[in-house]
């Protein structure tokens, strides 16, 4: 008997314990922030595609999907040579790594389309309007797709109000933020050209600077180049997405221009702009920046490809670029901050498509706009200003030129005009593929044969 409710009574204790340990287990599942853990979310770089497709698919019709996979993809550098480093011996290993100097396959380019303007009749406008059109074409197309456009945003604003829940705010807070901000959103990027009466300079005659050597692989070959070697405390040569070449190459710096770099740093322009300007001969170079870290990494380039008596007669400044500059530079480069494509589809870190930046990013468009009446206003009649961007949004890109010829003209008496560029993009035809539907400047198309870019430049004259 004894031995009998021993038996009964262990087995009631086994049970009570299983019971007991079931019901922890199960709460321990029901546990909503447990499971709220595992959800998935879309990380920045998956915004920013989701962005690009919304509003870039309208605009680039069928080269979208190529731009797409291209931007996701390794992207191809350029290897520019320092004429202060060992410069005959640097051409002749980066030729021995199967590359050419893409700048001297444009020269024949270039003469062919010099001679067509030469040979084209003075008062033969039409014939002259019709070579500038190959690329400066009407911008009919970026309202195909409106509708669409709007569709797919409505789609994903339902998709996304599943992220709203990490927001630690009342949920009617939520939803009109994020509403004002949607509306923004398309406001600012749903970009349509209009005629504002721009003039538009005929194209120049184009010559590259001989002692820049740019060196890029075959079309099709994704080969590396090997760090550059330190000769006399100089490096040989600086790697470089090509499509950044192109903003200098308007700008056309002589010996002895007077450049301010509007926003220079990290440093890879005003490393080309060194290439040709000779501070010995009567040249200056203003570089200037907003940000002390960027402004650090300057520095370090020009240090590690200058030598020291160059450095030494650079002006470097940390300045917002929106305040008023001296009158005093017949050539400025404003490279503003931007989207950056490339960078937003493959980093996280830095990403402007982080739910904490929006508001900066929806900024972006007012900032573009205040540096490049900046540069203009700091350059002197008759001089000349580049704007350049690495992003396709024509919101930042022809969108930006457009609104600040509006604002100078109710808000001032400077005038600018837009230089004709298609005799640069004639000539690097074989390099890059251009958008034909630019109406203010030329824009790079990623490829994946020749993965550079994305890259806008406009190039703008100011004659009062």
């Amino acid at each position: 008997m004894t031995t009998s409710l021993t038996q009964q009574s262990v087995r009631r204790l086994l049970w009570v314990h299983w019971k007991k340990s079931h019901l922890l287990t199960t709460k321990r599942f029901r546990y909503k922030p447990k499971w709220a853990m595992h959800e998935k979310r879309l990380t920045n770089c998956h915004q920013a595609l989701g962005h690009f497709d919304a509003f870039y698919k309208p605009v680039y019709g069928h080269d979208w999907p190529s731009i797409r996979v291209s931007l996701l993809s390794l992207p191809k550098h350029c290897a520019v040579v320092n004429i202060y480093g060992h410069f005959d011996k640097t051409q002749e290993k980066l030729f021995d790594l199967g590359t050419s100097n893409f700048l001297l396959n444009a020269e024949t380019e270039i003469q062919f389309t010099s001679d067509a303007f030469r040979e084209t009749p003075e008062n033969d406008e039409q014939v002259r309007k019709d070579l500038r059109t190959a690329i400066f074409h009407d911008t009919d197309g970026l309202s195909a797709g409106r509708t669409s456009l709007l569709e797919e945003q409505a789609l994903q604003d339902e998709q996304d109000a599943n992220d709203d829940l990490n927001l630690f705010v009342p949920t009617e807070k939520v939803y009109s933020e994020k509403d004002l901000l949607l509306r923004e959103e398309i406001s600012l990027n749903s970009f349509e050209s209009r005629d504002i009466g721009l003039r538009v300079l005929p194209a120049e005659t184009l010559s590259f600077p001989q002692d820049l050597k740019t060196f890029v692989f075959p079309s099709g070959v994704v080969s590396r180049f090997p760090s550059p070697k330190s000769h006399h405390g100089t490096l040989g040569y600086y790697l470089m997405d090509a499509a950044s070449v192109l903003p200098v190459l308007a700008l056309d710096v002589q010996s002895n221009d007077r450049v301010l770099d509007l926003c220079a740093a990290p440093g890879g322009k005003s490393y080309l702009i060194l290439q040709m300007l000779r501070l010995y001969e009567g040249g200056r170079l203003h570089c200037n920046d907003s940000a002390q870290g960027r402004l650090s990494r300057l520095r370090s380039v020009l240090n590690l490809y200058f030598p020291k008596d160059i450095v030494e007669q650079i002006k470097v400044t940390k300045m917002d670029g929106t305040s008023e500059f001296p009158e005093a530079y017949n050539k400025v480069l404003v490279d503003v901050p931007c989207n950056a494509d490339r960078h937003v589809v493959t980093e996280e870190d830095n990403n402007l498509f982080k739910v904490s930046r929006t508001r900066e990013r929806l900024d972006l468009v007012r900032l573009q706009k205040d540096l490049l009446i900046s540069a203009i206003k700091s350059c002197v009649p008759g001089g000349t200003i580049v704007y350049s961007t690495c992003t396709l949004s024509p919101a930042q890109n022809d969108g930006v030129i457009q609104a600040v010829a509006e604002e100078l003209w109710e808000t001032s008496e400077v005038e600018v005009a837009v230089q004709d560029l298609t005799n640069l993009s004639h000539a690097l035809s074989h390099t890059f593929k251009f958008h034909r539907k630019s109406k203010h400047g030329l824009t790079v198309l990623p490829t994946l044969l020749n993965n550079f870019g994305p890259s806008f430049v406009s190039k703008l004259r100011r004659l009062k």
